[in-house]
């Protein structure tokens, strides 16, 4: 399989401190060995079980990351590479497994560096609040 250098989005901001944009990837394993991309288009972490899936674009770049960690059959987290620059712009995190996302990230300027989250405190599945920070969080 040819190899891939790609970027993950952490998670999202939490009440300990900001996730910094993005974890580099090199080959199909992400530098911190905690996620493992496989051929078949799986996402699997270190003990083998399967957490999620990629999709590429014509050109064999990753455009999308889906993952399920707690094995509960609803997404996570989403990320997306929507321009295939091998970073991904659009972050979404499911944290409480309800199908609405807590915490939407964007790199609005293309830096690397996620720049504004939207985040849902209230659990209705809209935004309750929106920051933005042009050197990223």
């Amino acid at each position: 399989m040819p190899s891939r250098v790609v970027t993950v989005a952490n998670g999202p901001p939490t009440a300990a401190g900001p996730a910094r944009g993005e974890r580099a990837m090199s080959g199909t394993t992400d530098t911190a060995g905690d996620m493992y991309f496989s051929a078949d288009g799986g996402v699997y972490d270190a003990s083998g079980t399967m957490i999620g899936t990629y999709e590429t674009d014509g050109a064999g770049n990753v455009d999308l990351v889906t993952t399920d960690t707690d094995g509960d059959g609803v997404l996570d987290t989403s990320v997306a590479d929507t321009d295939h620059n091998g970073s991904f712009e659009t972050g979404i995190v499911d944290t409480d497994g309800d199908g609405y996302y807590d915490t939407m990230v964007t790199d609005t300027d293309g830096d690397g560096d996620f720049d504004t989250a939207a985040v849902d405190t209230d659990r209705d599945g809209q935004a309750d609040t929106t920051s933005h920070d042009p050197a990223g969080f």
